[in-house]
């Protein structure tokens, strides 16, 4: 019987674990299998259930979608929201606050559900169906993003969703501002909103962009491309760049796993390519002589460090306080030598 019993569990959980899901088990006799088996299953989530060993390799943003498949299997009139519907619309939301799965409650109901899920009280009725999970229009989600999640890490969502979509940081205030005349959070929202910039490759740039913005230096130029000094047939692009009032010029680039895992970011390169890639550029940007700053991950959430990293580089503060979000969507920007100084050129369009 016992043989048989573990049989049939693991059956269970294979299939689970083939379609990314926490196990929802059919009947209380399975569910009576699956917690007498603790040592090698959890329980994210009353009544979801998960191998320990494949729960212990999931990142956070995996383990939400693998409870969110689960959530909507058994309760189907959900509509998952904020942080949540974000994760599954791919927008980077930073990984410490995914504590919960966000759903919607009823008019009126702000409370944190049991066992992980809390219940959010959203007045408008639309639902948009990803990937078989009900959530909460695209947009609708960057606005409660930008209305609650910590500034630094809104702008990294409200960044994405601006490159997806092709948006302006003014056609993001501008949604806020309409959409959401009223409603609790919008002078958050827009202050975050009025930064956005779809160049953004990563999260990470995005953090490090807010920082870079509360503490009061120019704001870079994202994602410049500059020519090989070299090989002058290939060209570089790098994350940050300012040239400073005497022509010279100051290179940022954020150092981070991203670059050597996402696929979107690797061009079918190796890891290991990829890193060789980086060396050899930046040893050919040596010729051009810029002050080359280089900072990982947590020195961009830390406005201590990164601002005085920024400081000892020579990136300037602001004169004055940047004037409306911006209409236009810069498509290139290159940076070009004339007349022995360097000079930023953008290719921009309305948006």
């Amino acid at each position: 019987m016992s043989a048989r019993v573990e049989k049939d569990v693991c059956r269970h959980l294979d299939a689970a674990e083939r379609s990314c899901r926490c196990l929802v088990p059919g009947d209380d006799e399975l569910r009576r299998a699956l917690r007498y088996r603790r040592q090698w299953v959890v329980e994210p989530i009353a009544g979801l259930f998960v191998r320990r060993e494949t729960w212990r390799a999931l990142n956070p943003a995996e383990r939400t979608m693998w409870l969110m498949r689960a959530l909507g299997e058994t309760h189907p009139t959900w509509r998952f929201c904020g942080a949540s519907a974000a994760v599954a619309y791919g927008l980077p939301v930073t990984w410490g606050l995914l504590t919960h799965v966000f759903v919607l409650g009823p008019s009126g109901s702000r409370k944190k559900g049991v066992s992980g899920v809390w219940r959010r009280s959203i007045s408008d009725g639309d639902v948009t169906s990803v990937g078989g999970l009900r959530l909460t229009p695209l947009w609708r989600t960057v606005f409660d993003c930008l209305a609650t999640m910590p500034p630094a890490d809104a702008l990294a969502v409200a960044d994405r969703a601006a490159r997806l979509s092709g948006s302006s940081a003014r056609q993001v205030c501008e949604y806020v501002r309409t959409a959401h005349r009223g409603r609790r959070g919008v002078r958050r929202a827009l202050g975050t909103a009025a930064l956005v910039d779809g160049r953004a490759e990563s999260g990470g740039e995005s953090i490090a962009r807010h920082t870079m913005h509360e503490l009061g230096f120019v704001e870079p130029e994202l994602q410049v491309w500059i020519k090989d000094p070299v090989e002058p047939k290939k060209w570089f692009r790098v994350d940050f760049l300012w040239v400073l009032p005497d022509g010279s010029i100051v290179i940022g680039e954020l150092d981070g796993r991203q670059k050597s895992e996402r696929p979107e970011l690797m061009g079918g390169r190796s890891a290991i390519r990829v890193m060789q890639d980086e060396r050899l550029r930046e040893s050919h940007l040596t010729a051009l002589h810029p002050a080359i700053v280089r900072f990982d991950y947590d020195t961009a959430r830390d406005p201590e460090r990164l601002g005085a990293l920024l400081e000892r580089y020579g990136v300037p503060k602001r004169t004055r306080e940047p004037s409306l979000p911006r209409a236009t969507r810069t498509i290139r920007a290159e940076l070009v030598l004339s007349d022995g100084q360097w000079t930023l050129v953008t290719e921009e369009v309305l948006a």
